[in-house]
């Protein structure tokens, strides 16, 4: 019986390396409080220079996705937001009590199309 158990842990363990191996992989996390909004993307590294591009032309800036970056992005208007990433990670932080709602409305605007761009 103790045979089995550890027939059927190893059989997990292998699999979950299996689909995390691939080039489908994606993992897309958003909590959207009353005061805050974070967006977290963990994806295949491949598809790393696809989103930087996008990134690149709806911020109107160069930003090196492949490097740890950790910045402030300034929206127009004044409203600003916590952008993170790695190869293969993203995570976007938006404070809603210091910031309007036009810019709100941007950043979704902007994880929407980040979600359109891994999915693809």
């Amino acid at each position: 019986m103790k045979n089995i158990l550890y027939s059927i842990a190893i059989l997990f363990t292998f699999l979950s390396f299996g689909c995390h191996g691939g080039g489908g992989y994606l993992s897309i996390k958003t909590k959207d409080t009353g005061t805050f909004f974070n967006f977290e993307a963990k994806y295949a590294d491949s598809k790393t220079g696809k989103l930087e591009k996008y990134l690149d032309s709806a911020l109107n800036n160069e930003l090196p996705l492949d490097q740890n970056i950790d910045l402030l992005v300034n929206l127009n208007g004044g409203d600003t937001f916590n952008l993170k990433a790695k190869k293969g990670w993203l995570v976007i932080d938006f404070d809603k009590r210091n910031s309007s709602l036009a810019g709100y409305v941007k950043v979704k605007k902007l994880t929407d199309g980040i979600k359109q761009k891994l999915s693809e």
